[in-house]
């Protein structure tokens, strides 16, 4: 059968200032409002796997809270670097079958500079009797025009496609997905293409999934193995001036959700 999944990043509360989201009212902003909005959200999209990054230990918590009842069962994974927030998997059990879980964090740092402290959740999982790399993970942002030898991201998804076949020897089928902070025509996204990935809304024109600095754009992505058949769900549209959070969507950024299926 099918599988759906999502991947969404729901903006950590330790990160939220007003004058960075001068657009959205203040209700929307504050934890007692935006964190039971944020597990609603989340349930009501029903998917098979749900990767949320940008999560703390609160946030998952809650979020646990509602999907076990309804047949999930979740991982959490903190970054390092003292940084509040990390990546949490949730998989409804029957649909895939957990293996093994790996925190793979990134050795991103060079010279003088210390490692940034993300980090990918890999989960090895079992899909209709066959093993399938299920990774979660946030990439940093790199100011743009920067070179890919001096991009931590890009040093990132390196790192992370050399080391999945340590993680899971023989695994052939892997989605990649999560917050990259890069635009499709980035250097990131080039390495994951010549590596034989592709992400679920290429064929989708004007998949827009943040809008932050008031410009809107795709920064958040599914890539998957040609081993899969992927059908992707369109999302809601958005400009730059869309208010985001807002009482519709309690994050900055919007859920990613597709289906998939062997080739």
């Amino acid at each position: 059968m099918p599988f759906s999944l999502t991947t969404y990043n729901v903006l950590a509360q330790a990160y939220i200032t007003p004058t960075r989201y001068s657009r959205t009212p203040a209700p929307v902003l504050a934890s007692a409002w935006r964190r039971p909005a944020l597990v609603r959200h989340i349930v009501a999209l029903d998917t098979d796997v749900v990767c949320l990054q940008e999560v703390e230990n609160e946030t998952f918590t809650a979020v646990q809270q509602a999907l076990q009842p309804l047949g999930y069962m979740g991982h959490f994974a903190r970054k390092g670097g003292g940084k509040p927030d990390g990546c949490a998997t949730f998989v409804r059990h029957n649909t895939l079958a957990w293996d093994t879980v790996h925190p793979l964090m990134y050795s991103d740092g060079t010279g003088t500079e210390r490692d940034s402290g993300h980090l990918a959740l890999v989960a090895v999982c079992e899909y209709t009797g066959r093993p399938l790399g299920l990774v979660n993970t946030h990439l940093q942002w790199d100011p743009p025009g920067t070179p890919p030898e001096h991009q931590r991201g890009y040093r990132q998804i390196r790192q992370l496609l050399q080391e999945r076949g340590r993680i899971a020897p023989g695994c052939e089928t892997w989605i990649i997905c999560g917050d990259f902070n890069v635009t499709p025509e980035s250097h990131v996204v080039a390495v994951l293409r010549a590596e034989g990935f592709d992400y679920t809304h290429r064929p989708l024109a004007g998949t827009y999934t943040c809008n932050a600095n008031a410009r809107a754009t795709m920064l958040d992505y599914v890539f998957y193995t040609e081993t899969f058949r992927a059908q992707p769900v369109a999302v809601p549209a958005i400009d730059d001036q869309t208010p985001l959070p807002s009482y519709d969507h309690p994050s900055d950024h919007l859920a990613l959700m597709a289906h998939f299926d062997w080739h």
